[in-house]
């Protein structure tokens, strides 16, 4: 079975997307969705109870899977912009694409349902688009609505048992961007309440603590305001504020971020709102918060220099410690040691408009998505070499991350 329609091969042909496919395979496999003082739901894997395994970088798996990755795309087709799902199991051989089909909005996060593995969440940044998707069937099952003066704004996260659904939002309505925490019910998605993010423009968050704290990034205000850029720790039952770190470079916000075991943070940023794009300083760059000792470190290695607009996925692989990030307008992706904030490895131009990274369950390989025809590769963890027999030349992936899963 094709995953492409006849619509869709038009489609494909007028996006200059090659139209190929593959079924993925439509079975509920338990994965070790670990958690305890570590990252769960969300964008990471973590350790305890069994549900799915999602890693956008921050741990490998300890099967020998590789994993399907899951990524949002987008491309013209009859005078209109269609909005898709791609998806590429890096089990099978050879590596080809399938994609759900038009989901109305450009998906942005990804939010797996940890007890029923084959449906997940995708929501917009910035916007009113939020969808439940069935990833065996490759369909849309039903969509989500937020409330009329909110906007979503970029990612969510479940509780362990599917029951709680949490979402980045902000009031725009009134043009404060109050940063929100989204309160839904997991099976019906009726809303049940909302908390404070403890920042402005939220866009991040990681379930930890066994469930109890959500750790979120706030975009902040302009620059010049008082509403610095912060990652905040937010108690989920009191709903008050535990931790605040606030970035030591006032020019770059929060972005996205790549949590670890242990609590190690990599966070990737763009420059504050209202900053002159054709500053010099109009960059993104990477900051590295160790919670052994509390600092947060943003890099000032001459490659900043290079990092143009955002930087914009971030993944950590956790036996090496080695964090990767991808800077789309530089055509820049770089590797990190954490502990130092050394400069391990950049491919500076090698990589067309890189966006998406991530890390396959198996913590063998980082995935990178890039180039306007939504390339991927695997690039050994180990040496940091790109691995040319592991590439698709179309994965459907022209959003912001790419998302590592097991069903």
């Amino acid at each position: 079975m094709n995953p492409v329609n006849h619509d869709r091969r038009r489609f494909l042909a007028a996006g200059a997307l090659l139209a190929s496919g593959a079924v993925l395979a439509a079975c509920e496999q338990r994965a070790s969705h670990r958690e305890g003082n570590t990252p769960s739901g969300g964008a990471s894997n973590t350790p305890g109870n069994t549900g799915p395994a999602v890693n956008n970088g921050t741990q490998p798996d300890t099967n020998t899977l590789r994993g399907t990755v899951i990524g949002p795309g987008k491309a013209a087709v009859d005078g209109r912009t269609v909005f898709f799902i791609g998806m590429v199991n890096l089990d099978t051989a050879p590596l080809r694409a399938a994609t759900i089909e038009d989901i109305n909005f450009f998906g942005h996060g990804f939010t797996p349902n940890p007890r029923k593995p084959h449906l997940a969440v995708i929501s917009e940044k910035h916007g009113k688009g939020a969808c439940e998707v069935d990833l065996a069937a490759r369909r849309v099952t039903r969509y989500l609505r937020t409330a009329e003066e909110r906007e979503f704004y970029g990612h969510g996260a479940y509780t362990a048992d599917g029951r709680t659904l949490f979402l980045a939002e902000s009031v725009v309505k009134d043009r404060s961007y109050a940063g929100v925490v989204a309160v839904y019910d997991g099976e019906s998605f009726e809303p049940k309440g909302t908390f404070r993010s403890y920042g402005l423009a939220p866009h991040d968050m990681i379930l930890v603590d066994d469930g109890a704290t959500l750790v979120i990034t706030n975009g902040g205000g302009p620059e010049g305001s008082g509403d610095a850029p912060c990652i905040t720790f937010v108690d989920v039952k009191t709903q008050e504020l535990k931790q605040r770190l606030v970035f030591p470079n006032a020019r770059v916000n929060a972005g996205h971020i790549a949590m670890t075991r242990r609590g190690e943070i990599a966070c990737v940023s763009a420059p504050r709102e209202g900053m002159d794009s054709g500053a010099p300083d109009f960059l993104g760059n990477i900051t590295f918060y160790d919670p052994a000792d509390g600092k947060m470190r943003t890099s000032e290695h001459e490659i900043v220099k290079k990092m143009k607009a955002e930087t914009l996925s971030v993944a950590i692989h956790e036996p090496t410690m080695t964090v990767g990030a991808t800077t789309p307008a530089g055509n820049l992706v770089t590797f990190w040691e954490f502990k130092t904030g050394r400069l391990i490895k950049a491919f500076d131009g090698d990589f067309k408009k890189p966006r998406g990274i991530s890390v396959t369950l198996d913590g063998r390989y980082f995935v990178l998505t890039h180039d306007e025809k939504t390339n991927l590769i695997l690039i050994d963890a180990q040496t940091l070499e790109p691995v040319s027999e592991l590439k698709v030349e179309t994965s459907y992936m022209a959003g912001s991350h790419n998302y590592v899963y097991r069903l």
